[in-house]
C-alpha cells in the first residue's frame, strides 16, 4: 500500500539531506505509516478479545462457553466484540444467544481479507484476536496475523492443520521482535496433550529436578455420540486434497520443528548419506516414528491396550514444537532428548473388534474436537465418513453442528504418563465434557491468560 505522502517526504528529504524541515516531516509520516493511522479508519474502542468468523458452529460454541462459564466465573472483568465477513449473520447469532443479558449489544465489527484496510482497523480494535473461521489453509489468514505481529496484538486460533501452522513459522521471529503471541491450534486437539506435558514436566523438576524422557499421552472418550461439525469435515478434506508436498510435509515427525537425534558419548549415532552429493542428514528415531502409533499394541507397564488415536500425528507435532520452543526461548525444555507418543485407549469391544479385523491400523475415536468419541477415523476417507454420518442422521453442513444440549453426558478424557531419565513417574489426568465445548474452553482461557498473565510467560512472543 502506498503512502503518496511519506514518498513525497522521502523525495524532499532525498533532493537535500540537510533540511531539517524535510528529515521533519519524513519521520512524521513514517511513524504515521508504521502505525496504519494514514488508512485506517479505527473508531478509537479497545477491546480486550475480538472473535473472528463468529456465524456459525465455532461462534456458536464461544457464545456458548462466554454465557456458561468464562462472563459467570472469570475474575477479572473484560471487553469483548465479535466480528465477520457478513455481520448480519454475526448479529443473529449474537441476538439469538444473548437476548435479555446484559451482553445483548455486544458490539460487532466487520473484517474482509478482500479489504486490507478493514484487517488493520480490526486488529487496531482489539488486545487479542480468536479467529474461528476455518478451514484456515483455504483463507488468506496470514494477512490478519502478519498485522497482528506489526502491532504487538495477540492471536490464537483452533486449527487442527500442520499445514497451516508451517505456513506460519516464517513469522516466528518477528513475533518474538514484536512481543506478539501467535498460537494456532490452541483447541482440545493441540491443547490438552500439550498442557499436560507441560503440567508433568513442571512436576518432575519440582520433585525430582529431572528432565522428561517419555511420554505417553492416552485419548479415550464416551457418553453421547455426535456427528463432525461441518466445519471438522470441510478441514479433513482439505488436508486430504493437499499436493505431494502438503502430504510429504504431514507425515513428517518433526514438520513444526523440535527435532531430537539420537545421540550417544560419541555424537549423532545414525544418519543418511545422499549417494551421488555426500549430504549428510540426520535420521529420525526409531522410537519417534509415526508407525509406533499406528498399531494395536498393549502398554504392559500400564496395562492398558492402545491403538491409533485420529489426532495422534498433529497432536505430537505440537508438543515437538513447544518442547523447542522452551528450550530455545526459555531453556527450560520438557526434555532434551523427549519421545513423546499418543494413542486412543481401546475399550473391550474395539479391541475385539480391530482383533476380528485381523489388528490392523485404522483410526480409534479417543479424544478430539468432535463431541464423545471424536472425529473420524484415520483409515477411512473424508467422503465414507459424511456417507456413514449421513445413515445415521448425524451429517451437518458447513457452519452446522450437533447442539450442545445433545452432548450433556458426553466427554473427553486425556491421560498422561512421563517417565524421566533415572526412571521417576508422573502422571497427569483430564476429563472434560464433550470435545467441542473443550475446545472452546481452551481457546478462550488462552485468551484471558494473554489479557490478563502474560507477563509471568516465559518468552515475550512466538509462533
Amino acid at each position: 500500500m502506498k503512502y503518496e505522502p511519506l514518498a513525497t517526504a522521502l523525495r524532499k528529504l532525498n533532493e537535500d539531506s540537510k533540511d531539517k524541515d524535510a528529515l521533519e516531516q519524513y519521520n512524521a509520516h513514517l511513524e504515521k505509516y508504521k502505525s496504519f493511522d494514514w488508512c485506517s479508519t479505527w473508531d478509537g474502542n479497545k477491546y480486550d478479545i475480538i472473535f473472528y468468523g463468529v456465524s456459525g458452529y465455532t461462534g456458536y460454541l464461544m457464545m456458548e462457553y462466554l454465557k456458561r462459564v468464562a462472563l459467570k466465573r472469570n475474575p477479572e472483568p473484560f471487553t469483548f466484540a465479535f466480528a465477520g465477513r457478513t455481520p448480519e449473520r454475526v448479529r443473529e447469532l449474537r441476538d439469538r444467544e444473548f437476548a435479555g443479558t446484559m451482553w445483548e449489544d455486544t458490539p460487532i465489527l466487520q473484517m474482509s481479507y478482500d479489504d486490507p484496510f478493514s484487517v488493520i482497523d480490526l486488529v487496531k480494535s482489539a488486545r487479542v484476536i480468536v479467529n474461528v473461521a476455518g478451514p484456515y489453509m483455504l483463507t488468506q489468514g496470514e494477512l490478519m496475523i502478519d498485522a497482528c505481529v506489526s502491532m504487538g496484538v495477540h492471536y490464537l486460533d483452533i486449527s487442527g492443520e500442520v499445514p497451516w501452522t508451517r505456513r506460519l513459522m516464517p513469522l516466528h521471529k518477528y513475533a518474538v521482535e514484536n512481543g506478539s503471541f501467535i498460537l494456532p491450534s490452541s483447541a482440545s486437539a493441540g491443547g490438552f496433550p500439550d498442557l499436560g506435558t507441560f503440567l508433568c514436566a513442571k512436576k518432575m523438576r519440582e520433585e525430582y529436578n529431572e528432565e522428561l524422557r517419555t511420554v505417553i499421552c492416552y485419548c479415550s472418550g464416551g457418553g453421547a455420540m455426535a456427528g463432525s461439525s461441518g466445519g471438522t469435515l470441510k478441514t479433513r478434506a482439505a488436508m486430504a486434497a493437499g499436493g505431494d508436498d502438503t502430504r510429504k510435509m504431514m507425515g513428517d515427525p518433526f514438520a513444526l520443528g523440535g527435532f531430537v537425534p539420537d545421540r550417544d558419548r560419541n555424537g549423532i549415532k545414525y544418519c543418511n548419506i545422499e549417494f551421488g552429493t555426500g549430504k549428510v542428514a540426520t535420521k529420525v528415531r526409531a522410537q519417534d516414528l509415526d508407525a509406533n502409533m499406528s498399531k494395536i499394541s498393549e502398554d504392559k507397564r500400564l496395562g492398558i491396550w492402545r491403538g491409533p488415536n485420529v489426532y495422534s500425528y498433529f497432536d505430537t507435532r505440537i508438543v515437538r514444537r513447544s518442547n523447542m520452543l522452551l528450550a530455545d526461548l526459555g531453556n527450560c525444555p520438557y526434555g532434551k532428548n523427549m519421545n513423546f507418543l499418543q494413542y486412543a485407549i481401546l475399550p473391550t469391544e474395539a479391541l475385539m473388534a480391530a482383533k476380528g479385523a485381523g489388528g490392523g491400523g485404522g483410526g480409534a475415536g479417543g479424544a478430539g474436537s468432535g463431541g464423545g468419541g471424536g472425529g473420524g477415523g484415520g483409515g477411512v476417507s473424508v467422503e465414507e465418513e459424511a456417507a456413514a454420518l449421513k445413515a445415521k442422521g448425524q451429517y451437518y453442513g458447513q457452519g452446522e453442528g450437533p447442539p450442545l444440549e445433545e452432548l450433556e453426558d458426553a466427554w473427553v478424557g486425556f491421560f498422561l504418563w512421563a517417565e524421566s531419565e533415572k526412571g521417576h513417574e508422573i502422571k497427569c489426568n483430564f476429563i472434560g465434557r464433550d470435545g467441542y465445548f473443550e475446545t472452546a474452553r481452551v481457546a478462550i482461557e488462552t485468551a484471558m491468560c494473554l489479557c490478563f498473565d502474560r507477563e509471568t510467560w516465559f518468552c515475550l512472543g512466538l509462533v
